[in-house]
């Protein structure tokens, strides 16, 4: 712990009147990372009291994926002098928050670490604040799928991925057929109702591990990247035509709604975004060309 002055008595007695009257948790744990103080505002900010806080191990404090992190923490501690960082924190009654933390480490009168100090910050306010603007700037409001920023930078990932591990991946296209007869005879109300029900059938036609996004209008897009050809893909696409198809009735009058697909497969069909995209949008008009509810 080369660097780190020693603290004597004195000076720790003048901080530790200070320690209580500091806005921030500040939690103390000795080399085994059991709790040996901590202050007022560590009472606030986790929910337990001193009483309650000391003597147990600070993983209390912390979810189970931080843990592997306690590791991290000390080595920094013991290279540096201190660490800093944004870790989420649990609260007693079983809630998750974000701190902002400080840890140094504390020293004994042979200058030897016995133990350390963390300051930490709540933010997370400032964090949910952060993750609702990508929310907003990547997601479609209507649906509450991925939009079209979203799934560019997806595929762009995927290509990235599929150039390393050699492997083939699939995009399509999916246009809804006559949309337009909805939305002119029920009005947008019709029309969004519908736009919502298809989304929530293709996400639930789907795997979690595959995308399904909105890119605009009455088109949705769908990133496979464990595709393996273009059989499999039809296959896909099959499944897509089956979700999507339905009778909705408006005013009295029903309504017969299909999809067209169009399928790009990586890289036969292209090896970059732009071109990945043209080759599905392509395959699309094909099928729609063809009468729609049908892939292509």
């Amino acid at each position: 712990m080369g660097g780190i002055s020693r603290v004597d008595h004195k000076t720790l007695e003048q901080r530790a009147r200070a320690f209580q009257h500091v806005f921030d948790a500040v939690v103390v744990t000795d080399l085994d990372g059991i709790i040996t103080d901590w202050n007022a505002g560590a009472e606030d900010l986790y929910g337990w009291s001193r009483d309650e806080a000391v003597g147990q191990p600070v993983s209390i404090l912390h979810i189970k994926d931080e843990l592997d992190r306690t590791a991290e923490v000390l080595a920094a501690v013991e290279k540096d002098g201190k660490w800093t960082g944004e870790i989420k924190m649990l609260h007693r009654e079983g809630t998750l928050g974000w701190i902002e933390s400080i840890v140094v480490p504390l020293l004994d009168d042979d200058g030897q670490p016995c133990g350390a100090l963390g300051i930490n910050r709540d933010i997370t306010r400032r964090v949910q604040n952060e993750e609702e603007l990508v929310r907003l700037a990547t997601t479609d409001p209507l649906t509450a799928l991925p939009n079209r920023g979203l799934l560019l930078d997806r595929l762009g990932g995927t290509i990235r991925r599929a150039e390393r591990q050699k492997h083939c991946f699939v995009l399509l296209f999916i246009d809804l057929d006559d949309f337009k007869d909805i939305n002119d005879q029920g009005g947008h109300i019709a029309g969004d109702r519908v736009l919502k029900e298809i989304a929530r059938d293709l996400a639930a036609a789907l795997r979690d591990s595959d995308t399904v996004a909105r890119i605009g209008g009455d088109e949705f897009a769908v990133i496979i990247e464990d595709c393996p050809g273009i059989d499999d893909a039809r296959d896909v696409g099959a499944k897509i035509l089956k979700a999507v198809k339905r009778s909705v009735n408006i005013d009295g009058n029903p309504y017969r709604i299909t999809a067209s697909v169009g399928v790009a497969v990586y890289p036969k069909d292209g090896d970059d975004i732009s071109t990945l995209l043209a080759s599905a949008d392509e395959a699309m008009y094909r099928a729609k060309a063809l009468g729609g509810n049908w892939c292509e």
